[in-house]
């Protein structure tokens, strides 16, 4: 109840990771960068023929440099004067994202992130640029 609230005592208190390695060894972080991609992400493909997918957020460098780190990339991270923005194209990284979401191990995707991600899925599959890559049965 609410008013047993005051009677409660705290003895430790949780403190944010303070490196971007230290956000990957939380038990829970790559669920909840799933969680994040279906608040915050987007897949998408450009007119040029790139299939991108994308987390935008405000600025967190820490937070960011982990999903390199995660992604097993190097890219740069876009930073305007409030927002980071973690984007990637190449087939290299295409893969990893297609292999990360398609783990069993992690919650799935839900709701309209996830028909957005079947359909670039699809996309993909019909790409001359990314034919090489090996898709989710």
């Amino acid at each position: 109840m609410f008013s047993d609230i005051s009677n409660i005592k705290v003895t430790s208190f949780n403190t944010l990771p303070t490196t971007a390695l230290d956000y990957t060894l939380l038990p829970f972080f790559l669920n909840w960068i799933v969680g994040f991609t279906i608040s915050e992400g987007s897949f998408f493909n450009k007119n040029n023929g790139f299939f991108c997918f994308s987390l935008r957020q405000r600025s967190h460098p820490n937070l960011f440099e982990a999903f390199k780190i995660v992604f097993n990339t190097q890219v740069k991270i876009s930073n305007d004067s409030q927002y980071s923005m973690f984007i990637v194209s190449s087939k290299k990284d295409i893969q990893t994202v297609i292999k990360f979401f398609s783990s069993s191990n992690l919650h799935p995707l839900l709701g309209n992130k996830l028909i957005q991600y079947n359909k670039w899925l699809e996309g993909l599959k019909s790409s001359s640029r990314y034919c090489n890559l090996q898709f989710p049965i």
